[in-house]
């Protein structure tokens, strides 16, 4: 009794602790006016070294800068930073995600024009057993030969799901690029 009071109380911690921080929301596209497009390129480059991820030189190009899937840090991963929330961080901990950024920089009007897009993916997990309650009960059909239900059975190999924009990532790069870049101001 006394185990699962201890669990319960840190589970409330856990979700207490998550709280409901406001946070400024940032523009994105950001726009850094009187900076050079290859200056902010190169912060962006940093920023993204200092998250962990690995930049794919085919894929990056001048003004783009495209990275390598780089899997989500879980709770016993407390020094990364590339999980941002409580509740990715416990998925990170349960399913196999990970995510890509692509920064643009678009150069004009004396400065420069800087877009972030993340994506996340999850691993699927497929078995080799069966999907449903009616698949269950062909296991047991006597009518079907044991190597065809074996090959009906065979797992599938896994592959990564798209899970759509992970925007508070996003906007943790624009604030170190912000926090690094100094104002932010309008193009001209």
């Amino acid at each position: 009794m006394r185990w699962a009071t201890l669990i319960a109380v840190a589970a409330a911690l856990a979700v207490a602790g998550a709280g409901c921080k406001e946070t400024l929301r940032l523009d994105n596209p950001m726009r850094f006016a009187g900076t050079d497009a290859d200056y902010v390129e190169n912060v962006a480059r940093r920023v993204l070294e200092e998250l962990r991820f690995d930049i794919e030189y085919p894929e990056a190009s001048e003004g783009r800068l495209a990275t390598r899937g780089l899997t989500g840090a879980s709770w016993f991963e407390f020094w990364r930073e590339d999980t941002i929330g409580t509740d990715q961080r416990v998925e990170a901990s349960l399913h196999t995600t990970r995510r890509r950024a692509v920064v643009s920089i678009t150069p004009g009007g004396g400065g420069a024009e800087v877009f972030i897009q993340v994506t996340k993916e999850r691993l699927t997990a497929p078995g080799a057993g069966p999907q449903s309650i009616g698949e269950a009960y062909t296991i047991y059909d006597f009518q079907i030969s044991e190597m065809v239900a074996r090959d009906e059975l065979e797992p599938s190999p896994p592959e990564w799901v798209e899970q759509g924009r992970d925007e508070r990532l996003e906007q943790e790069i624009l604030a170190r690029l912000a926090k690094r870049l100094g104002p932010v101001g309008p193009m001209r």
